[in-house]
């Protein structure tokens, strides 16, 4: 689906408005999709999954000063989402007019934060030579690839879809170890029956996206049994942790901030929820300054790559 259907090039602001019901549409496959309505389409988003790894590298990005490359079709128009890591990171509302924390958070992503973009080409050899290429010239240490389903897969004649993911999943393993990144791989659960929590085995095509993973955790969205309307609150099903003196099996209890984006603590109640700017007197990493000061800018490669933020 083309993402120009939808103009963006006039947002100024997003706002709140009155609550109202809502309902969560489920569509198998397409995670992002049009309303058609009398005036014009509207995109739809089930927010869960690809919310809270925004939340996981913005968060990353600040302790670790751990710079992003990310090729998500799941996010596309690529303003939508950059307005996304926009909010978390000022926590407040996207606001172009918002001169004070704008320009600051503008010159932010636009540092730390990288979209691999060949809508051309999506296979997986491309997604990871711009990940390389990011990685030799910016020197990003995290990888988004989100989702799986929207990579152009390259399964063989013969081979069957077990086999593919495992060696899929051994490319991606073995990129990460040998450029040492981390690598997020988002990936949709088969249709689930309503409200199980999916496990990394309800991923479909492959087991192996449990057995092969190092760390693998599930977002679920509480539903109220009455109204069968979606709660703002969250649970991380973390499933399966590799190295036991990283962390452990658990389920984290969370909030979604509507104000920003961000996952609060269950226990905070809307009153104490972080609504600040997280870059307002932010200390460069000393990483930071290593990588800014040593990487020069290369013209040898283009995957059609953004280099500045998408208004």
């Amino acid at each position: 689906m083309e993402a120009s259907v939808i103009n963006t090039s006039d947002i100024v602001s997003f706002k709140e408005i009155e609550y109202e019901e809502t309902f969560d549409l489920t569509v198998e496959e397409n995670h992002n999709y049009y309303l058609a309505t009398e005036k014009e389409p509207i995109l739809v988003h089930n927010s869960g999954k690809s919310e809270f790894v925004d939340y996981l590298i913005t968060k990353l990005n600040l302790i670790h000063g751990w710079k992003v490359g990310i090729f998500s079709p799941e996010n596309y128009p690529l303003k939508f989402h950059y307005s996304k890591l926009h909010e978390k990171l000022s926590g407040s509302k996207f606001d172009k007019n918002n001169s004070a924390s704008f320009d600051t958070v503008y010159e932010h992503i636009n540092n730390n934060f990288y979209y691999i973009l060949n809508e051309e080409d999506m296979s997986v050899t491309n997604v990871l030579e711009g990940a390389k290429y990011l990685i030799k010239q910016k020197g990003i240490k995290v990888l988004v690839v989100d989702p799986y389903n929207k990579l152009e897969h390259d399964q063989k004649s013969g081979q069957s879809e077990t086999q593919y993911i495992s060696k899929f999943l051994d490319v991606l393993g073995n990129f990460a170890r040998f450029n040492n990144i981390l690598i997020f791989l988002v990936a949709h659960p088969r249709k689930m029956d309503q409200g199980r929590v999916p496990t990394l085995y309800d991923i479909s095509g492959s087991a192996n996206f449990y057995n092969k993973t190092d760390y693998g955790f599930t977002v679920h969205r509480i539903t109220d049994v009455e109204s069968n309307l979606m709660k703002n609150q969250v649970q991380i099903h973390w499933q399966k942790i590799k190295f036991k003196h990283l962390g452990g099996q658990g389920i984290s209890e969370m909030n979604y901030n509507y104000n920003n984006g961000r996952f609060e603590t269950i226990n905070n109640d809307i009153h104490s929820w972080d609504n600040s700017n997280w870059l307002l007197n932010k200390e460069e990493t000393p990483q930071q300054a290593i990588i800014d000061s040593t990487i020069e800018p290369s013209k040898e490669f283009h995957t059609g790559i953004l280099e500045e933020a998408p208004f």
